[in-house]
C-alpha cells in the first residue's frame, strides 16, 4: 500500500538548504561541503526519489 506524502516540508528543507549553500558560497567558501548532504537530501525527498 502506499501512503500519499507531503512534500511541502522537503521542498522548504531544499529551499533553506540551497539559500544557506549559496550564502556559505558567497561568504565562507571552505564550508560549502556542510549544507551539501542536506541540499542534496532535501531534493532527493522533495522529487520522491527516495
Amino acid at each position: 500500500m502506499s501512503e500519499k506524502k507531503s512534500k511541502t516540508g522537503y521542498w522548504m528543507l531544499f529551499l533553506v538548504s540551497l539559500t544557506v549553500i549559496t550564502l556559505l558560497l558567497m561568504f565562507l567558501p571552505e564550508a560549502f561541503w556542510l549544507a551539501l548532504p542536506t541540499t542534496v537530501g532535501g531534493l532527493a525527498m522533495a522529487m520522491d526519489w527516495i
